[in-house]
């Protein structure tokens, strides 16, 4: 696994669009931290997750884990990139994964669209 970033603070699954198969995890405000930070997955195709993270490492899989961890989806029919979390504790299986930080909070909306809860 190859790490792509890493944050020490509290993140939580915020939303996720079905229509756009959009997974977004949030960071708010926590205590010691003035920012708010929004991660999102787009075209996802496969996901499994914990409700919450105290803290997030987003790594992405060579090929010997995605087939361990995917199986008989590893080939093309699972398109994208597999997004492992805090060392494959959770995975993402997606086209795209970006972040941004601002200083929103709970209500603000969100730079990656407009997703119920987020505007």
């Amino acid at each position: 696994m190859e790490k792509i970033v890493e944050w020490g603070r509290e993140f939580q699954v915020w939303q996720y669009s079905v229509s756009h198969s959009t997974l977004l995890l949030r960071s708010v405000n926590v205590e010691g931290f003035d920012t708010r930070l929004d991660v999102a997955f787009m075209a996802v195709e496969l996901m499994h997750l914990r409700p919450y993270y105290s803290h997030l490492e987003i790594s992405e899989a060579h090929s010997e884990e995605r087939e361990r961890i995917l199986g008989s989806h590893s080939s093309t029919k699972a398109a994208g990139t597999l997004y492992l979390l805090n060392g494959g504790k959770g995975y993402v299986l997606a086209r795209r994964c970006s972040w941004h930080e601002d200083l929103g909070d709970h209500h603000t909306p969100s730079k990656f669209g407009p997703l119920r809860g987020t505007e």
